[in-house]
């Protein structure tokens, strides 16, 4: 838009609801226009939505974001503005634009339940549908994926590294790259049992109690008075429970204080208590074991047994194994920046991938053949086998074959859902059967271990009929 003067005016720089649909490169307005424009817009393709290749600093992924992509795919469609603004700008042509006026996507989707484990060029999610409508879903598609994929397989790495050893890790959202990655990274939290609604948004959003692992005494408020003890016995004259920072000034300085107050409110016998004291600051790892040991002992010593002791700091999953392995006597950890950020590999080659394209009753089968970023074609499905309750499997293959327990399921047919929605807290018992049915050497968050995920024989020979096929044009 432009203002009276002439100059270019920005309506906001944030990433709203309204913005998802004309995010992607011109070239796929483009793209569809040309397929309309040559009597293409009633072949029927198949996209294939995966991952190609998997990090070092990952074991297997755990694939999130369905309900993003059904949510947003079921309504989605253009509005007058949107779409007269890439006519305008030569994007589209008429015929396209009269078909985005009226936009309803009419095709089918299979996909994995969202929390299943998931390897290398695996589809987690397959379209079927009128080739320009899915088409103009790509960046959505991969983004979506993308975010709350890496979200939950890093922070699943942290639930394993610490064996279950302490009572919660809870997940801050500060210092992510943004608001809605913020979101993203809670709801992934919130799904591998952090109690993660610490931000109000959240608990709103997902009807979920606000999560009382939190600091509600922190350094700012603190530091607002003379002394640190002033602010501890101001603070549980509000609130019947409180957790406290102890490391404001100093962390044996802090425990006295806290361990005085907690006195006081067992004489004053209203009901108020310490629930937690916080330490927020170590030079590393094994700093923070130390300081833990001393408060441990001096709440043991001063008869407060019932006080936890949270860590807060920049924690992730190797840092945690270390906590687990000394037996930090804590109650809680606090991760910040590490997690919010997948520090360690805060990326994920996901694609898009044509796969086959349908017109009335012939088939043409879609491939890429450039080394190192091959994909295969057809209608595919993904099978697993079990053995003694515990995955050893995968094979890709054709969706007819019967290669073991398929792990894409219709959940879309002609653009309507046929698949109930789970809530968070379906998925997440989701999410803890497939942690239960991981191989051991998955779980080890320290060596990469390869898992047994292949291509079908009969999709192979597709793949070579198709190989040949190209290489004599």
């Amino acid at each position: 838009m432009k203002n009276t003067k002439g100059e270019a005016k920005l309506l906001n720089h944030y990433f709203t609801p309204d913005d998802v649909r004309l995010f992607d490169y011109n070239q796929i307005f483009s793209v569809s226009s040309m397929w309309v424009e040559l009597g293409m817009e009633n072949i029927i393709a198949t996209y294939d939505l995966l991952v190609r290749g998997i990090s070092e600093h990952r074991n297997f992924l755990l694939f999130g974001g369905l309900e993003e992509i059904l949510e947003n795919i079921k309504n989605w469609k253009y509005t007058k503005e949107e779409v007269d603004f890439l006519l305008k700008n030569e994007s589209i042509t008429p015929k396209m634009a009269k078909l985005m006026r009226n936009f309803k996507f009419s095709g089918d989707i299979y996909a994995m339940k969202e929390g299943t484990a998931f390897f290398s060029n695996e589809p987690v999610v397959r379209l079927d549908g009128p080739i320009w409508q899915i088409n103009l879903f790509t960046f959505f598609l991969i983004n979506a994926l993308t975010s709350n994929t890496i979200f939950l397989s890093k922070i699943v790495r942290s639930v394993l590294a610490t064996q279950g050893k302490f009572e919660s890790i809870s997940c801050s959202v500060t210092r992510a790259h943004s608001n809605e990655s913020s979101l993203k990274f809670g709801r992934a939290a919130y799904l591998l049992g952090s109690p993660s609604a610490l931000v109000p948004t959240f608990a709103r959003k997902f009807n979920l109690p606000v999560s009382k692992v939190s600091t509600k005494a922190y350094h700012a408020f603190i530091k607002s008075f003379p002394t640190e003890i002033d602010a501890m016995r101001a603070a549980t004259s509000i609130f019947s429970k409180l957790d406290f920072m102890i490391d404001t000034y100093d962390v044996k300085q802090g425990v006295q204080s806290a361990i005085t107050v907690a006195n006081e409110l067992k004489k004053e016998g209203k009901g108020h208590t310490i629930g937690c004291v916080v330490i927020d600051s170590g030079k590393d790892v094994y700093d923070f074991i130390r300081q833990a040991r001393y408060v441990r002992k001096e709440l043991d010593k001063a008869g407060l047994e019932k006080i936890g002791i949270t860590l807060a700091g920049n924690f992730e999953e190797h840092k945690m194994h270390k906590l687990a392995e000394h037996n930090a006597p804590i109650k809680n950890v606090l991760a910040c920046t590490e997690l919010v950020t997948s520090a360690d590999y805060p990326k994920l080659e996901a694609v898009l991938k044509l796969a086959e394209m349908r017109d009335g009753s012939k088939i043409t089968y879609n491939a890429k053949l450039a080394p190192g970023k091959e994909s295969y074609p057809a209608r595919k499905q993904v099978f697993r086998k079990y053995k003694n309750g515990k995955m050893v499997k995968d094979t890709i293959g054709h969706e007819k074959e019967k290669l073991g327990a398929p792990l894409l399921r219709k959940v879309m047919s002609k653009g309507k859902l046929t698949y109930k929605l789970p809530n968070l807290d379906t998925i997440k018992h989701h999410v803890d059967q497939q942690i239960n049915l991981l191989p051991s050497r998955l779980k080890d968050v320290n060596k990469k271990h390869r898992y047994p995920a292949t291509i079908s024989p009969k999709l192979e020979r597709m793949m070579d009929a198709f190989r040949k096929r190209h290489s004599k044009m």
